[in-house]
């Protein structure tokens, strides 16, 4: 059976993606700083039966990351796919922005991913090859007003996995980043929750979405799976937006 390690599985994108791989077929790990929320996604998995089971790790700690990536080798033989949707965000602009804030943010959307694929290729790599996906953002490839950090955590993360796609193509590792806009769940969906008017806030980001419409963790999960599948086979270096065409509108 193939092992999958999804990184920020407890809630958002991540739990979405968990659960998708396991109807799949994976073997899942949620990995998460929220032991609790993380085992119980993992428990309900199984009473379904599906394989999954949870483990706790901090990804900026490369040896909270290292010693997860071993335990799963150690206990399953094989590592097949990695998913990097642990992040964060602070809503700051470049001169307000604090040296905390900033790096918070990097170390968790952008040093995370270095380390879990620093410790997560290679096993990948020794059973042949698999995929590694990382969850971006169309502000990786667009500036918005107000994330100063978390533009460049995600633009960053871009070229990194574009190093990462091409050092390790000759092993079969694939490395592909999924880059959504708002969502009805995650990172924007709990920063509406926190406005006055959650739900005017979201009509309003899908009205200035060309689809006119947020996307869903759905949608995402499912691109998640195809990069993990034999269909994604010979994608790799790419960033997927899955934004409704916004990005496409703010280029011209």
């Amino acid at each position: 059976m193939s092992v999958a390690v999804i990184t920020g599985g407890a809630s958002g994108l991540g739990e979405a993606i968990v659960s998708n791989l396991a109807m799949d077929g994976y073997h899942c790990v949620v990995a998460d700083v929220d032991e609790p929320r993380a085992q119980q996604i993992a428990d309900n998995l199984v009473a379904s039966g599906r394989k999954c089971d949870a483990m706790t790790v901090d990804v900026t700690s490369e040896g909270e990351v290292a010693a997860c990536i071993d335990a799963v080798v150690e206990r399953h033989g094989r590592l097949d796919a990695l998913v990097c949707s642990a992040g964060v965000e602070t809503r700051s602009s470049v001169v307000d922005v604090t040296d905390e804030e900033w790096q918070r943010v990097l170390d968790v959307n952008l040093k995370g991913p270095f380390l879990c694929m620093k410790h997560g290729i290679p096993p990948i790599a020794r059973g042949g090859g698999g995929a590694v996906v990382l969850l971006g953002s169309v502000l990786g490839a667009i500036g918005s007003p107000g994330y100063a950090a978390y533009c460049a955590s995600k633009g960053a993360l871009n070229n990194l996995a574009k190093q990462a796609a091409i050092e390790h193509a000759p092993q079969g590792v694939r490395v592909n980043v999924v880059s959504p806009s708002a969502t009805d769940v995650g990172l924007f969906a709990r920063v509406a929750a926190q406005t006055d008017d959650p739900a005017g806030m979201m009509a309003m980001v899908a009205r200035n979405t060309p689809m006119q419409r947020l996307g869903t963790a759905a949608e995402v999960a499912e691109t998640v799976a195809f990069l993990c599948s034999p269909g994604g086979a010979y994608i790799s270096g790419t960033v997927i937006p899955l934004d409704g065409a916004m990005a496409a509108r703010r280029i011209l």
